[in-house]
């Protein structure tokens, strides 16, 4: 492994419980109690809290004793010639080690899938000169924060809280009195990971914007957390050997968290991808598809758990598929495996298959996070991104997962709203020349020209002579409003200079890597950049800086001038195509820009993908999101006032309003040619009553322990989403 220098290390190896310390003590998985974890060296010591590097930074730190516990240091000669300390439940320094090692493996699954590094959730903060947004450059994890049943991720510290806690006298398998520690169960922490890898990539999913929102969160942080174990083989073959290759049967790769549901008196994992035994029989069986069930369940994990469900199947069913001359093979033909133990040998190829397939399907899952809406996202078009993001990556589809997915997801009532017929081809996302030939049918344009030239060229200028059209924008956004305009330049002219900075001291770097640059490293050499160079900037340099924090300043820095584009009279089409408003007319309840006087835009930091695609062909673009704000009322009388006279900024700035309503589309650009390559918009624009209704109707119905899950004043928040979410485990509808 490469390491911050550029120079290769071997890498760091780490043992961890493979499920959690309960499932480790049990005889029949003794051959499945830890498995390893390989990083490389990136731990910073100078932090000392805790093992802690570029992404993380452990802090051991105890409330409920009011004392920090004595940091491990993995980088200690015999640790880490030892592969780490061993897995123990009593040692701090292991929980620490655990939490870390997890976390870390998660945040390369990411990158991975992504093409791109992990960037936490930027720190908003308000001050005297307005919004900063300020670079997180480590997530902090608390192993042992709370004394509750409890763990979860807090977008305010910009942290992961574990819980720890005894177990209940109804506990069957877990020891009564004895303490469970949530740090230690593998899911737990992938799953919380999750949710703060995703607040980083989407900060608008945490809100309550569509009764998918909530669910789409807690489901996918399962469904990393289920495919993940995949990645380690002697857990998956042990299981395939266990189950003689049928994944259908019982197994723990498709349940979560079961130390913790076992210690809490449930009689099994906390929540389960695919069945349970409440049956006559008491055995466990596989939950047979119910296109009705989204119907029924409004409660997160309820919810979430039809897209986990959906998501498991379409991965058994190319399982089943690929494995087919398999069995055959070793039955002679029938199919039908001969009583007794799975062969060996039979077992370690169906492992290989099923690992390999795992990994398809989870890399097609996150992928699909850049092909979504940027706010209220509904299931039916997280089908659609993922449909899309595979299809744009692997057009063939030799192998069936896309058919896997749509067959698994239809049986399951997960399809898009409105579309009269679901096919592969139909659930793709429409290109720039298809949306606007729908605006055109639709006489949304009224005869207007959209040239696609013009808004090729625009966004290809943006992205590679910053510097000039800052220029030749800079006078019109003064021309608005003299005072906020200005305000506005001489923000982006501060941007400008924060990443020469960056950049200049990237030079430095570079130049202290040419040695490691001559042995084969693929990072931009900027060795020879001059200060004026370095000052122009170019997104294409995204993913190849070394510094984190400059790629998100470059982020922010394209997100102001990618406002000044879509803003500009000079090129109105590219609003239109968008789905954004910038009428006077539009109701007053929708957000004003105070530089404008128009409908504010809020342009999201600019995200570059570089994937790797069947034959190895690169598939490199941009990822632009675009949102706007409307307040909401839930009495219809005062929405319709505001709608006329719009709110001061300090009721604004107070909360004066009941909800927010937001809208917006998702923009993918190819990075060679500046082509849009996909466009992806909400059902409804900021101004449409339909969409503000939906969301009204939607809030209002919720039960209040359901609203409230995602409050901090308002019904649509995020502040304490996680930890109101997660909390109140005795209740069927919140478990953990």
């Amino acid at each position: 492994m490469t390491g911050p220098n550029g120079e290769w290390h071997p890498p760091r190896r780490l043992r961890v419980f493979a499920f959690d310390p309960t499932t480790a003590k049990a005889y029949s998985n003794r051959k499945i109690r830890h498995v390893t974890i390989l990083l490389p060296l990136d731990i910073d010591p100078d932090l000392g809290l805790g093992p802690s590097g570029e992404y993380l930074e452990v802090i051991d730190y105890d409330p409920a004793t009011r004392g920090f516990y004595r940091p491990v240091d993995l980088d200690d000669p015999k640790i880490l010639s030892n592969g780490g300390l061993d897995p123990s439940e009593e040692d701090p320094q292991f929980h620490q080690q655990m939490v870390y090692a997890v976390a870390m493996n998660t945040i390369a699954t990411f990158e991975e899938a992504l093409g791109r590094r992990v960037l936490w959730a930027e720190d908003a903060r308000k001050t005297s000169e307005g919004w900063t947004n300020d670079f997180v450059r480590r997530l902090r994890i608390y192993p042992h924060a709370l004394r509750e049943a409890n763990a979860y991720y807090s977008p305010k510290r910009k942290a992961l809280l574990f819980g720890y806690f005894e177990a209940s006298e109804d506990s069957e398998t877990v020891v009564p009195g004895t303490t469970v520690f949530t740090c230690l169960s593998h899911d737990i922490v992938v799953h919380e990971m999750v949710h703060a890898i995703l607040d980083g990539i989407h900060p608008h999913f945490a809100e309550a914007s569509h009764p998918d929102m909530r669910a789409l969160h807690e489901a996918f942080a399962d469904i990393v957390a289920i495919f993940q174990l995949f990645s380690f083989p002697e857990v998956l073959e042990e299981q395939i050997a266990r189950t003689r290759g049928d994944l259908e049967s019982q197994s723990m790769l498709a349940q979560l968290a079961q130390e913790f549901g076992k210690a809490i008196g449930r009689s099994g994992a906390l929540r389960d991808a695919l069945g349970g035994d409440d049956n006559e029989e008491g055995e466990w069986r596989i939950k047979p598809p119910d296109r009705k069930l989204l119907q029924e369940v409004m409660a997160p994990h309820a919810r979430g758990s039809v897209l986990v469900a959906a998501v498991f199947r379409a991965f058994l069913n190319v399982y089943k598929g690929k494995t087919e001359d398999l069995f055959r093979i070793a039955s002679g033909g029938s199919g039908i495996l001969r009583e007794g133990e799975l062969d060996p040998d039979l077992a370690r190829r169906l492992a290989q298959e099923a690992a390999i397939i795992a990994r398809r399907t989870l890399r097609i899952c996150i992928r699909g996070l850049d092909y979504v809406p940027p706010v209220a996202v509904s299931f039916g078009d997280y089908l659609r991104a993922i449909v899309t993001a595979d299809h744009d990556l692997f057009p063939e589809d030799e192998d069936g997962y896309r058919t896997a997915i749509l067959e698994a997801f239809s049986a399951w009532g997960i399809v898009p709203e409105g579309m009269p017929v679901v096919t592969r081809n139909t659930l793709l996302w429409p290109t720039l020349s298809q949306t606007i030939a729908n605006l055109k049918s639709r006489r949304a344009l009224k005869g207007e020209d959209i040239s696609i030239k013009r808004v090729r060229g625009g966004l290809g200028a943006i992205i590679t002579r910053p510097r000039d059209v800052f220029y030749e924008f800079s006078e019109e956004m003064e021309h608005y409003r003299k005072d906020s305009g200005q305000a506005f330049v001489e923000k982006v002219r501060a941007d400008h200079k924060r990443l020469r900075e960056r950049l200049n001291d990237r030079i430095t770097e570079v130049n202290d890597m040419r040695q490691a640059k001559q042995k084969g490293s693929k990072l931009r050499d900027l060795s020879q950049v001059t200060e004026e160079e370095a000052a122009e900037t170019d997104a294409g340099t995204l993913g190849q800086m070394h510094s984190r924090e400059a790629e998100f300043d470059l982020s922010q820095y394209y997100a102001r001038m990618i406002w000044m584009l879509v803003t500009s009279t000079t090129t109105p089409e590219l609003a239109k195509v968008l789905g954004i408003t910038f009428a006077p007319e539009a109701p007053l309840s929708v957000r004003r820009s105070t530089i404008t006087g128009l409908p504010s835009l809020h342009v999201l930091p600019l995200r570059r993908a570089v994937r790797v695609g069947r034959r190895n062909q690169l598939q490199d673009e941009y990822v632009i999101e675009v949102v706007q704000t409307r307040y909401g009322f839930f009495d219809l009388d005062r929405q319709a006032e505001v709608d006329k006279i719009s709110l001061t900024r300090t009721e604004e700035d107070e909360g004066a309003f009941d909800f927010k309503y937001r809208a917006g589309c998702t923009v993918l650009v190819d990075a060679d040619s500046f082509n849009i390559r996909r466009l992806i918009r909400t059902a409804h624009p900021v101004d449409d009553d339909a969409g503000l209704n939906r969301l009204r109707n939607f809030l209002s119905d919720a039960r209040p322990g359901l609203r409230n899950a995602f409050n901090d004043g308002d019904p649509g928040g995020a502040s304490t989403a996680f930890a109101d979410l997660h909390r109140n485990v005795g209740r069927v509808e919140e478990d953990w």
